[in-house]
């Protein structure tokens, strides 16, 4: 039981992890950013303030965005327990194979 609670946790924290990484880095830093430098251009009120903070905004979107869904993805594999393997049993059990493999062979 506790294994489908913490795949679901897992699966929960992923799924918030990629909605906020679409919230915030795209939509909010990157869509309204654009629109508002558009609207603020045809309206003939664009300045320099308004520019400068917009292409911060604009260019630290993808960063953001990247942040956000990492933060998810590391509470995923904290909850599915995604563990390092063992290099070095897995490598003494493919030497020991080849091994076995060699003596058969002559």
């Amino acid at each position: 039981m506790k294994k489908h609670i913490n795949a679901l946790l897992g699966f929960v924290c992923y799924t918030i992890g990629v909605i906020a990484a679409a919230y915030y880095g795209l939509w909010k830093m990157l869509v309204l950013p654009l629109h508002t430098l558009a609207v603020s251009f045809l309206a003939g009120d664009l300045n320099i303030t308004l520019l400068a903070v917009c292409v911060v905004k604009i260019l630290f979107s993808t960063t953001m965005a990247g942040l956000i869904w990492c933060i998810g993805y590391i509470a995923y594999n904290h909850f599915k327990g995604t563990q390092d393997p063992d290099w070095e049993t897995m490598e003494k059990e493919y030497m020991a194979e080849k091994e076995e493999k060699e003596r058969q062979a002559s």
